[in-house]
């Protein structure tokens, strides 16, 4: 008699939710979502020392015998990735992190994404051709002679870092904030430079554009560690519009024009590097916004973020009345 056999992707598929729950047991709390399985395998939540923090993951798992590792870059990737799963999510990440592991069953590695989003938007086209996703390097640890020892350093190095996932920016708060800088970009310009053309100790003009300038950064900029010849509490509260008021002290919620350059020196070339790589992943992911919101894919198209991002070229900028618009019509770049 014949009794039933196991089919191999399933035996896959057990395999390598053992090795993860297992090696990433410190991450937090697994929940399965494997009965209906759209594209996710799990949520975790994260735990911090014991604590629940309201702090979600979600995570889709794939499996190899042997994952394949690019030549030229020594980069992981898996192959055959459905467009009806990058969209599903992408549509995921505006409420909460979806990232991908891939289980090398073979060697047992763990390969992760960061937050995918930025990824699968990219790989979205008109076709209905499969997609091959990119996954972090192997960490590069000592070598050990105790190989057991040497996967947990792995596991416990590779929890904190995808954990760290869970506490950057959602996708929807960067969305929102690199919106509203790009609306008010030439207000950011003209605030810069009449900080440092008026009267040091009068109130900043554009008061409302100063806050949302710090707001905003908050969301789209990481800021150094420290600084050369900044304070460290400037630095601490680089973004805190509370601080800076504060600071000038004054009654009332005002800053002045003296104050406010410390932070705007800093945070001004950090941030617009910052808007104009969010605009390229936005711009190489034409396909997907044209869908998604075709009004700020036209907004992005738009703006045409400065190069030179010292001190004098950005005070240039409001004195010269230099143009912020790109001259490629919208048309011809949906053509491209």
């Amino acid at each position: 008699m014949d009794f039933p056999k196991r089919k191999q992707q399933h035996k896959s598929q057990s395999d390598s939710f053992a090795i993860l729950l297992y090696r990433l047991k410190e991450l937090g709390i697994f929940r399965s979502f494997t009965e209906n399985d759209y594209g996710i395998d799990f949520e975790i939540e994260i735990i911090l020392k014991e604590n629940v923090i309201g702090k979600y993951l979600k995570a889709q798992v794939k499996s190899a015998q042997k994952v394949k590792i690019r030549k030229r870059d020594n980069i992981p990737t898996i192959s055959g990735i459905k467009q009806s799963t990058l969209l599903y999510w992408a549509e995921l990440s505006f409420k909460s992190p979806v990232v991908v592991f891939a289980v090398d069953l073979k060697t047992e590695a763990i390969y992760y994404t960061k937050s995918v989003f930025w990824q699968a938007t990219k790989l979205i086209d008109d076709t209905n051709k499969s997609k091959t996703i990119e996954f972090l390097p192997a960490l590069e640890l000592p070598n050990t002679e105790d190989n057991i020892t040497k996967k947990k350093m792995e596991g416990f190095i590779t929890s904190l870092l995808v954990k760290k996932i869970a506490y950057d920016p959602s996708i929807s708060d960067i969305i929102f904030a690199h919106k509203t800088i790009l609306r008010s970009l030439k207000n950011i310009f003209d605030m810069y430079t009449d900080t440092w053309h008026y009267d040091a100790w009068t109130e900043v003009q554009s008061l409302d554009i100063f806050k949302t300038t710090l707001d905003c950064s908050i969301y789209l900029i990481e800021l150094p560690k420290e600084i050369d010849g900044v304070d460290a509490d400037d630095l601490k509260n680089l973004l805190s519009f509370d601080y800076w008021a504060k600071k000038t002290n004054w009654s009332g919620d005002e800053v002045s024009n003296e104050i406010a350059k410390i932070p705007l020196k800093i945070i001004l070339p950090l941030l617009l590097s910052r808007i104009s790589y969010f605009s390229n992943m936005i711009l190489d992911a034409k396909t997907y916004w044209q869908h998604k919101d075709i009004a700020y894919l036209k907004l992005v198209h738009s703006i045409k973020i400065p190069e030179n991002l010292d001190h004098e070229s950005i005070t240039d900028i409001s004195y010269n009345n230099t143009p912020l618009t790109n001259d490629v019509p919208f048309s011809h770049y949906l053509l491209v």
